[in-house]
């Protein structure tokens, strides 16, 4: 599907989706309570599909009506060989195939398109570490695994922090007592967001102050929950950033302000750039300066803000060099960076990648009726999106439709707060 946007500015107010990952954090808690638990404002999309069809096919009964779902996991019956297609989540891919290995049933894990592509290695080869039958040197889906967990010691370089995160959900369930050690952690933030899920969950566990090394009791239990999913920045990140390059007004309703959720880092960024930013409530109002100051950024901990925070700084007062961009080669397209670099070029824009930074020159405006691809990455679409507010004609955007995965009805809310120019 090809998607024509054209040049504007946004005003108005933005009701954001739920967040992906709380959403598929709550899910499989839920599951592996064993218990009934309450999920409120979910996020429906492609991505929470394949964790829920994950959830589905072990034995839990969903029920859902009024923006509420209950999760039934009393009766889980998980058989061997089942298969677990997580189509394009890779959230699904690491939790589910950590916390499958805490079952003593064999299970195969495959998905589609770019999920194929991402590394699994290092968390198999820690997952047989810790005991399961997971083989350590399959470097990609598809694969099986076979519990039980036992526990033990393993080491783990953390490319993606959903490795860490997907071992934290599982070590609880072990037999045994699990220690791990960490290296090369840049996603911080959203390992903290998980601690936080556990330390509402009592689990018990200890890390130390660099999060450098975890250590969890084996033999533990989730518990029920009763939980509200906020609202997602890192999709709120493309209307704010919208407002901060044509110097609009835009609020985004259902976000709470001191969210633990990484991509809250977008405030920050956007605030030392020169935008107003006010929050009060579930809402926050930002507004965008009549020209951005430059900053560098580091986008460790932060991958999914690059497209957005790329075309968004082609518009600053000077040069922008987003340092830490090499972990989005887990993200999305096989290399998230390059994809937005080349856009950013087709676009009439100046950005140069470097070994591990993105480097963008400052330009006035995109040029004339442009044909822009989403390269099946629903946030390169999105930022896309956010490029034709400042072209000079028309955006043309092909392959747009994957936006639907993660953001059901973009366009749509998009289109309804743009004040189109000409």
């Amino acid at each position: 599907m090809e998607t024509l946007l054209h040049p504007g500015s946004v005003w108005g107010q933005v009701d954001i989706p739920a967040s992906k990952s709380q959403t598929i954090h709550a899910l499989l808690i839920a599951l592996f309570s064993r218990s009934v638990s309450t999920i409120t404002n979910p996020l429906l999309c492609s991505d929470t599909q394949a964790c829920l069809d994950f959830c589905v096919k072990l034995g839990a009964v969903v029920r859902y009506s009024d923006n509420t779902m209950v999760v039934d996991s009393t009766h889980l019956d998980p058989k061997d060989g089942l298969e677990i297609d997580c189509k394009s989540s890779g959230t699904t891919l690491y939790f589910a195939t950590a916390l499958s290995c805490t079952l003593g049933f064999d299970m195969r894990f495959t998905g589609d398109g770019p999920l194929l592509r991402r590394p699994v290695r290092p968390l198999l080869s820690s997952l047989h570490d810790l005991g399961a039958n997971a083989d350590p040197n399959v470097e990609n889906a598809p694969y099986s695994v076979c519990g039980p967990l036992l526990g033990g010691h393993t080491s783990i370089r953390c490319m993606t922090g959903q490795f860490l995160t997907a071992l934290m959900l599982a070590a609880p369930l072990a037999k045994g007592d699990t220690t791990i050690d960490v290296f090369l952690l840049r996603e911080k933030s959203a390992v903290r967001t998980t601690e936080i899920w556990l330390e509402k969950e009592g689990i018990d566990f200890f890390r130390d102050d660099d999060m450098n090394h975890y250590t969890f009791r084996g033999g533990q239990s989730y518990k029920s929950l009763e939980t509200d999913i906020n609202g997602d920045f890192s999709l709120a990140a493309i209307f704010f950033c919208a407002a901060a390059i044509t110097a609009s007004t835009i609020t985004i309703t259902h976000l709470d302000a001191k969210s633990s959720q990484a991509d809250r880092e977008i405030l920050n960024i956007l605030s030392s750039m020169g935008c107003s930013v006010r929050s009060g409530g579930h809402s926050v109002t930002l507004t965008g300066p009549s020209r951005l100051k430059a900053v560098d950024i580091d986008m460790s901990g932060i991958p999914d803000l690059l497209p957005a925070l790329a075309v968004t700084s082609c518009f600053a007062s000077g040069p922008v060099r987003l340092d830490n961009v090499s972990q989005n080669i887990f993200r999305g397209t096989k290399e998230r960076s390059a994809v937005i670099a080349s856009n950013i070029n087709a676009m009439g824009g100046q950005a140069q990648l470097l070994h591990d930074s993105l480097v963008v020159y400052p330009i006035h405006a995109f040029r004339n009726d442009c044909c822009v691809l989403g390269f099946g990455d629903p946030r390169i679409v999105m930022s896309m999106a956010l490029a034709s507010l400042k072209c000079t004609g028309g955006l043309s955007i092909g392959g747009s439709e994957c936006v639907e995965e993660l953001y059901p009805g973009f366009f749509d809310i998009f289109r309804g707060v743009t004040v189109t120019h000409g």
